[in-house]
């Protein structure tokens, strides 16, 4: 059985665009309260609650907090705290990294910012849940790709950190098993957002409009639906896994598959 009868409180780092606002989209059409933070520069926090509202979705409470502040940290959780009491499902969203266009760009500071960013906060943040709001939340989510295991240009640093994502779910697993913490990771295929396109270039929604096969890319809702059902009481079963949304597609992509269909795509 679901164990989602009641609301629940979500947050969603880096929750004000892209796959981030997608997945809290997701749970707020199931009835859930969520909480969306960013890091730093402006977002208009009406258009984002007006975007919600305008969908009939309950309007999701917004807050800047840098991942990797502390203090920020700390006051963030005792705002949650305050203001809803609980905090049941934990998505950590937020991808940073340093691109990397050559060797000359491999530099260890970058590296470690890039995981202290995009990897540490699953860890940091669900500590710290217990510390100040009282109890661990149900479900912890981590994001992911396909560049630990395939070559992506410029994104040497965000598939080190999506690697070590990966790895340190299971041992976080076993770790927490008695605290009955649910973690996983949710790998995807390429999913277009201006996230990604900042980091392959604008070239790449071209270039996948001529070489790919129509429907079989991931779409944001598709993703942001994987996010909702493995927190949904559903898939327990399911613990320090990754997750891979691929349509079954990664299995006939690459150079074969240009061979094959190089007349329709006019090779």
């Amino acid at each position: 059985m679901s164990n989602i009868s009641k609301q629940r409180v979500v947050l969603v780092t880096g929750g004000s665009k892209g796959i981030g606002k997608e997945i809290a989209m997701q749970f707020a059409k199931h009835g859930d309260q969520v909480v969306i933070t960013y890091g730093w520069g402006s977002i208009e926090e009406e258009d984002i609650i007006a975007e919600f509202t305008s969908k009939g979705l309950p309007a999701p409470y917004i807050r800047q907090s840098d991942v990797i502040n502390n203090d920020d940290t700390k006051e963030l959780l005792e705002d949650i705290k305050a203001r809803f009491g609980r905090l049941d499902v934990f998505i950590s969203n937020v991808s940073f990294a340093n691109l990397v266009k050559s060797l000359d760009d491999y530099n260890e500071g970058s590296l470690l910012k890039s995981i202290e960013y995009s990897c540490w906060p699953m860890v940091e943040y669900t500590r710290q849940m217990k510390a100040v709001i009282g109890e661990y939340p149900k479900y912890v989510i981590a994001l992911s790709s396909h560049g630990p295991d395939r070559f992506h240009k410029n994104y040497d640093f965000a598939a080190a950190t999506k690697a070590l994502n990966e790895v340190l779910v299971k041992y976080l697993t076993y770790h927490f098993y008695e605290e009955e913490v649910i973690f996983n990771v949710l790998r995807t295929r390429p999913v277009l957002t201006d996230s990604l396109l900042s980091t392959l270039g604008d070239e790449w929604k071209e270039f996948i409009a001529k070489y790919d096969i129509p429907g079989t890319h991931i779409e944001l809702e598709e993703f942001a639906q994987l996010a909702y059902i493995m927190c949904s009481g559903l898939m327990d079963g399911i613990r320090g896994q990754t997750i891979i949304a691929d349509k079954g597609y990664d299995f006939a992509e690459g150079l074969q598959r240009l061979y094959v269909d190089q007349e329709e795509l006019g090779l």
